[in-house]
């Protein structure tokens, strides 16, 4: 194809390695950003808390092993067969095992991916068993296509990705895991949203951003479009059979996990930025607020609030619960209130 000779394959080949090995960079830093968060933080006492944590450390592992095979394939292509073979015959001979176990473990990314995010969409949606079943069924047509896609890997002849009879199995690669992406967020951001709208209109939050929950949307949404704008460009780019889909394909192994860390790491940093903007503030009603401890309440597998001392004059007065601890709140305000810091709990954990 005339797009693809404008950008030849052994130019792909290595700035696709070059740009997934940044992008490894970045993942490394958020990955172990989020497990000093979470360990210290002592968050692993749900069951959905070490999904979520040992999930995130099969997805670093695997991208490791990912850029690790990439770099033996950069080497087998521009080193060692590259008088024999050459890069751009190396590249495009799909059935080569390790581009098989490359094209498997981009596979594996991406499963493991969307099922930890049906997951958190099935929590945040208070165990709905019924709000992930579309999820589940696209989940199950990407594994399905997917595993096609790599047996006729090993069938095709040489050079033919853009071939009609991949064709069709990649756009729906693709096309799938782009819309697991926008339909799991959609939904995790409008119960987030929708609860806020029933915590304002029953009094129990105000329009500051200390109290709202929907800074939580904003960081679900910004971080899940960055891996939603690759997978538009690497849909465009694969339907006109640019060599660039390469470069995009590469770099979603690592985005996948980008986006998973970066928004467990942004929303903890948001809460011990309120919790310290709490502290700071002083003295409030003759009451020093301070540092949460570890006694912690738990309902439903999720933090309801955390016991807090209650200082007068330097003495201590008792404790009480930081999300429970509001005036002339109803049975059904309370439950609303903790409603919403539940679905943080779950994200932040996620």
């Amino acid at each position: 194809m005339a797009a693809a000779s404008e950008f030849p394959l052994d130019v792909a080949g290595a700035i696709s390695v070059w740009f997934e090995t940044l992008l490894y960079g970045i993942y490394t830093c958020l990955f172990f950003s989020y497990a000093y968060l979470t360990l210290r933080k002592r968050m692993l006492f749900t069951v959905p808390s070490k999904v979520f944590f040992i999930g995130t450390c099969i997805m670093y592992a695997n991208c490791t092993a990912h850029i690790a095979l990439n770099l033996y394939r950069l080497l087998r292509g521009y080193v060692y067969l590259r008088d024999s073979v050459g890069p751009e015959n190396y590249f495009n001979d799909l059935g080569r095992m390790d581009n098989i176990a490359h094209d498997a473990l981009n596979a594996i990314q991406t499963w493991m991916g969307d099922s930890l995010i049906i997951y958190r969409c099935y929590l945040v949606w208070g165990n709905n068993p019924y709000v992930i079943i579309l999820p589940v069924l696209l989940l199950v047509v990407s594994i399905v296509s997917n595993s096609v896609a790599l047996h006729l890997f090993t069938q095709v002849p040489l050079g033919t990705i853009f071939s009609p009879t991949l064709l069709a199995w990649m756009n729906t690669i693709y096309a799938t895991a782009f819309a697991q992406n926008a339909l799991t967020t959609g939904l995790i951001a409008y119960r987030i949203w929708r609860q806020e709208m029933s915590s304002r209109a029953a009094g129990l939050r105000g329009g500051s951003s200390e109290s709202s929950l929907l800074p939580a949307v904003r960081i679900m949404v910004e971080s899940a479009a960055l891996y939603m704008a690759l997978l538009l460009c690497l849909i465009v780019l694969y339907a006109q059979g640019h060599n660039g889909q390469f470069v995009m394909q590469e770099a979603s192994v690592p985005a996948i996990g980008i986006v998973f860390c970066l928004i467990s790491v942004r929303l903890s940093l948001r809460s011990y930025a309120m919790w310290k903007t709490t502290t700071r503030s002083g003295i409030v009603g003759g009451m020093e607020w301070k540092e949460p401890t570890t006694n912690i309440t738990e309902s439903a597998g999720f933090t309801t609030g955390a016991a807090v001392v209650l200082q007068t004059n330097g003495n201590s007065t008792g404790t009480s619960d930081v999300s429970t601890a509001k005036p002339d709140e109803g049975e059904d305000g309370e439950q609303s209130s903790e409603t919403g810091e539940k679905m943080i709990a779950v994200i932040e954990r996620a």
